[in-house]
């Protein structure tokens, strides 16, 4: 989508755009959980008053050195959150998408209100130890409706059709 049709958005007069959280992984950047899970948490957070709706994974090379490698991406508390069913991370892929998980048990993909700013938790598994993995690079993004005006720029927020 152009930064101008997301401006559009943004000054219409519900106000909704549409964002994301983007950003490159090595697994050298996660944290070994123990055992066979290793951890990361992304830097920028998902904004109060956020809906998110899915996320996607691009791996360049991938998580290797055991035998499996599957990535759940979630809030620290639901580890696949936003994400409905893992991504494997294993080998290199584009275009790994999954809607968000808006239920507990799995059976509905949908929109994920976020109440406070939220940090998105990467969960990667692998079948043994992941200290066993010798390489892995991905590109993480998680996709979601602002309700609330981030606009960086001097633009108006709101539409004003007399202008």
């Amino acid at each position: 989508m152009s930064r101008k049709v997301n401006l559009d958005l943004e000054r219409s007069p519900v106000g909704i755009g549409i964002r994301k959280v983007g950003e490159w992984i090595e697994f050298g950047d996660f944290t070994d959980a123990g055992g066979a899970v290793g951890t990361k948490t992304l830097a920028k957070q998902i904004p109060a008053g956020s809906l998110v709706f899915g996320s996607k994974v691009k791996v360049t090379e991938g998580f290797i050195g055991d035998v499996s490698a599957v990535l759940d991406i979630g809030d620290g508390s639901d580890a696949d959150l936003f994400s409905q069913t893992t991504h494997n991370v294993f080998a290199a892929a584009s275009n790994l998408i999954e809607g968000a998980d808006a239920a507990a048990d799995a059976s509905y993909r949908g929109f994920v209100a976020i109440s406070s700013d939220t940090t998105i938790t990467l969960t990667v598994t692998v079948d043994n130890d992941w200290g066993d993995v010798t390489a892995g690079k991905m590109f993480v993004e998680v996709f979601y409706f602002s309700t609330n005006p981030e606009i960086a720029d001097k633009s108006q927020t709101r539409y004003d059709a007399r202008n």
